[in-house]
């Protein structure tokens, strides 16, 4: 069991890493355009959102036959790798079991969103595409705020409480940007840093889990 959970923080690190590498190069062959400026030309880097990197074709009319298939099946991936890091933390990551229960099926749910966003495209199943969002945001909310109390409750000021308070005040406004039903090119910068966030937060868990280090309440 104990090889299963450092294969899975392995797989979960190159789902974590492949991602960032993807969707980077998928930006240079982005097709052009923003939600506000259609014709602005290549990728804009805080005025386009990442899901734009996925659209079949880009604001500008131009078809995304290369960053389209490339950023959707990282994305897919990089989904299915943040169940194998829910399910390879085990029961005793954090105690008591029900905690680490809800955290296991939160997690689930955000990595199946982030799964679903991969297989809908924007500009063609915009519907699912958003329900992939919230699916991934909500829960993933939720479980940072559950890592935080558990951190607090057992005085474990460490890095790991320091990169979950940040994601989840960073996912805190991006959610209430969404609510509000706010879109501007806050909102896409807003993404960039919930996401990178996200991206580092698993890569810290990955490590903690490969190292063994259990978290429990005394």
């Amino acid at each position: 069991m104990k090889n299963w959970r450092r294969i899975g923080a392995i797989i979960g690190s190159i789902g974590c890493i492949e991602f960032v590498i993807f969707s980077t190069i998928a930006m240079f062959f982005y097709g052009g355009g923003t939600s506000w400026d259609k014709s602005a030309e290549g990728y804009t880097f805080w005025h386009n959102v990442l899901s734009d990197l996925g659209r079949t074709i880009s604001y500008s009319g131009v078809p995304n036959t290369v960053s389209s298939p490339m950023f959707n099946v990282a994305l897919s991936f990089f989904g299915i790798c943040i169940i194998v890091i829910y399910l390879s933390m085990g029961k005793n990551f954090l105690r008591p079991y029900w905690l680490m229960l809800i955290i296991l099926i939160g997690g689930i749910i955000s990595g199946t969103g982030i799964v679903i966003i991969g297989f809908a495209p924007d500009d063609i199943l915009s519907n699912y595409h958003m329900l992939g969002v919230w699916m991934w945001a909500l829960p993933l909310f939720a479980v940072s705020l559950l890592f935080i109390i558990n951190a607090v409750i057992n005085r474990i000021y460490d890095i790991l409480l320091f990169i979950t308070s940040m994601l989840a005040i960073a996912l805190f406004i991006h959610i209430g940007q969404g609510v509000t039903g706010m879109w501007s090119p806050i909102v896409a910068a807003t993404q960039k840093i919930v996401v990178y966030l996200n991206i580092t937060w698993y890569l810290w868990i990955c490590r903690k889990i490969s190292a063994q280090e259990i978290t429990t309440f005394s």
